[in-house]
C-alpha cells in the first residue's frame, strides 16, 4: 500500500491584495481638500471651513454609500471630523448700526426744539 502525504509542495496560499480607496472616491475627496488646503493658505478660515464641511459630509456619504473599504471608514471619517473642529471662522465685527441712527433721531429732535423755540 502507497500513502501520500502532502508535503507543501503545491501551490502556496497568497494572502489578500491589501484593500484600495477606490480612484473614484479618493480623486475627488483629496480635490476637496485640496480645496481646504488651499484657502487657508489664502487666509480664508471661512471659505476653509464650508469646504471642509462639505469634505466632511461627501466623506460620510460615500461610506455610507458602501464604496469606502471598511478598513479605511474609521480612520477617513476621523480625519475629516478632526479638520472640521480645527476651522475656525470668525467673521469680522458688524458695526453698529444703531449708533449712526442715534446721530440722525439727535439733531431732528434738536432741528424741531430750535423751531420751538423761536415760534
Amino acid at each position: 500500500m502507497v500513502c501520500l502525504a502532502g508535503c507543501g509542495s503545491g501551490p502556496t496560499p497568497r494572502a489578500a491584495p491589501p484593500p484600495k480607496l477606490p480612484t473614484a472616491v479618493a480623486a475627488p475627496l483629496a480635490a476637496r481638500s485640496d480645496e481646504v488646503a488651499q484657502a487657508l493658505a489664502n487666509g480664508d478660515a471661512c471659505r476653509a471651513a464650508r469646504l471642509a464641511q462639505q469634505l466632511q459630509q461627501e466623506t460620510l456619504a460615500s461610506i455610507n454609500a458602501g464604496r469606502v473599504p471598511a478598513p479605511f471608514q474609521e480612520h477617513l471619517a476621523s480625519a475629516t471630523n478632526d479638520l472640521v473642529s480645527r476651522i475656525r471662522c470668525v467673521l469680522p465685527a458688524q458695526p453698529q448700526v444703531h449708533g449712526k441712527h442715534e446721530g440722525r433721531e439727535k439733531k431732528r429732535k434738536k432741528e424741531k426744539k430750535k423751531h420751538e423755540e423761536h415760534d
